[in-house]
This record gives C-alpha cells, sequence and structure tokens, in this order.
C-alpha cells in the first residue's frame, strides 16, 4: 500500500522526531559518560587499596541515528513537489518514528537517561 502526503506535513513530522531523538542520545551521551566515570573510579580505589583486580571494561556506547533523520529531511527538502508517495515501511520510519535499530536503542537510551526516554516516547520505552 502506498499513500500521498503533504511534503510539509511529513517534514514537520521528521523534524519533530529528529529533535526527540538527539535530545534523548544528548541525555543518554551525558549518562553514559557518568556510568564510565563510576566504573573508572570503582577500579581505581580499589587499586589505590592495594588491591589488583584484573580489570576488563565493556560498556555499550550510546548510538546517534540523527544523521538517518537528516538524510530523509534533506531529500525531502529536495524534492520538487508539494507531495510524496510513502509506502508502509517509509511511514513506519518517518512518521511512526518506528526504525528498525529503535527498540534496541530505546533500551540502551532507557538504561543511561530513563527521565529523557520517558518524557520523549513515555513508558514504552
Amino acid at each position: 500500500m502506498q499513500i500521498t502526503v503533504r511534503k510539509d506535513d511529513l517534514l514537520k513530522k521528521l523534524r519533530e522526531n529528529r529533535d526527540k531523538h538527539h535530545t534523548v542520545f544528548q541525555a543518554s551521551l551525558r549518562g553514559y559518560s557518568e556510568h564510565c566515570h563510576e566504573i573508572l573510579a570503582a577500579h581505581i580505589r580499589a587499586i589505590d587499596s592495594g588491591r589488583t583486580p584484573e580489570i576488563r571494561i565493556t560498556v555499550a556506547r550510546p548510538e546517534d541515528h540523527t544523521r538517518d533523520y537528516d538524510r530523509v529531511i534533506g531529500m525531502l527538502e529536495m524534492h520538487q513537489g508539494d507531495t510524496f508517495a510513502l509506502d508502509e515501511v517509509m511511514y513506519a520510519q518517518y512518521v511512526d518514528d518506528d526504525w528498525g535499530w529503535k527498540r534496541q536503542w530505546l533500551k540502551l537510551s532507557s538504561e543511561y537517561a530513563a527521565g529523557a526516554t520517558i518524557a520523549n516516547y513515555g513508558r514504552q520505552a
């Protein structure tokens, strides 16, 4: 199935979705940084106290998908017409903000920035 949407309406929705994503990413990045500092500080305290811990650190880094939004917004801005055809997949991504990476991204973002994630995406995050 395909639908036709007004270009301006689609651009507005994409920009809103982009802004929400970027806000949560920035908050998640701050949470990630704080988390890393806490882990490293704990290891430093252990070493300073004379212990010799084996240190292996793997911390999942937040992902920024702002460029995904920017690419689609740029393409739409270049589009010559006043309307744009969307198929079901495009509608899910551009309007419903349901990208292939979204569920995993929300899960990780919730770990680092629960407040910002809930404020922007609700409890389903």
